[in-house]
């Protein structure tokens, strides 16, 4: 499976039909290769299983890493392509490695419209996918309550839960919680001709909630006089430890799956003092 430049992003190699997938099957998506290594699952079913079976904190960071992955092939393919792309959860899948690890791949939308991706923005879709991710239950914060989740019936497509709704479902008790119910926010007020500029902004707290300073660490950062200085020092010795991290003794396996290690060196290599300042002026403001 190829990922068109990007490793979140699904290449067209070939076309399956089939209602269900597992290794060695196939797909009611379009454009998917399944590879005998993995398992290719359905986004809602995914989120499903992992929300049974994962305490509340994990969800919640597998919820804010899917999306940061999400928001990149986004990102990714407005910058290589005129199109606005859209993260309705079905043009999403979960693939599942034998090890363990778990990938989202996004599909292209096509050059032709479906006409039900025209019934929302990217702030709903993605709102929608957090919604699916944490399992929220959205019937107490207004607005008239959203439709059942699974229902395939298109003419309540309009009745799901908007943003405010979302960010009010949320429940704040981790930085991971919170930084998901701050994208909601951030996305929504940037929605618009400003979608892109809110897509940046939100991958940048993503990034920050899974890579960066801890919230404790951030707000001591914030009110220190010389916060450049402390900044500077954090990533110092950050960068040194994953260097530690990375010095493992060949032939003993590093215990991160490979994507999410190279991900955060990315992170470290390319933030300074003004970027992770800059974050967190939008966390604490």
């Amino acid at each position: 499976m190829s990922g068109r430049q990007h490793p979140n992003v699904i290449s067209p190699l070939a076309t399956f039909r089939t209602a269900h997938l597992s290794t060695g099957t196939s797909t009611n998506f379009d454009n998917v290769a399944v590879l005998p290594t993995m398992t290719v699952v359905d986004f809602r079913h995914y989120w499903q299983n992992l929300n049974s079976r994962s305490v509340t904190e994990r969800v919640e960071w597998s919820a804010c890493l899917t999306l940061a992955r999400l928001l990149s092939a986004a990102l990714y393919l407005h910058e290589h392509d005129t199109e606005v792309p859209r993260l309705v959860p079905r043009r999403i899948v979960m693939t599942v490695l034998d090890t363990g690890e778990c990938y989202p791949l996004l599909r292209p939308s096509s050059r032709i419209s479906s006409g039900l991706d025209d019934l929302g923005t990217v702030a709903d879709d993605v709102a929608e996918l957090i919604n699916i991710m944490l399992q929220l239950d959205t019937s107490n914060c207004g607005g008239g309550g959203g439709v059942q989740r699974g229902t395939s019936d298109t003419s309540l497509k309009r009745e799901k839960p908007v943003g405010a709704e979302i960010a009010a479902a949320i429940s704040p008790k981790s930085s991971y919680s919170r930084c998901l119910q701050r994208v909601v926010r951030c996305l929504h007020e940037k929605n618009g001709n400003s979608w892109n500029e809110g897509l940046g902004q939100s991958l940048k707290l993503l990034e920050f909630t899974l890579w960066g300073p801890s919230e404790d660490e951030a707000r001591m950062i914030a009110v220190s006089d010389s916060r450049n200085t402390a900044l500077q020092v954090w990533l110092s010795v950050t960068r040194c430890r994953l260097l530690a991290e990375l010095a493992v003794v060949e032939g003993v396996a590093v215990s991160e799956n490979g994507l999410e290690l190279a991900e955060r060196a990315m992170f470290l290599c390319s933030a300074t003092e003004n970027s992770l300042l800059e974050v967190t002026k939008l966390l604490f403001t």
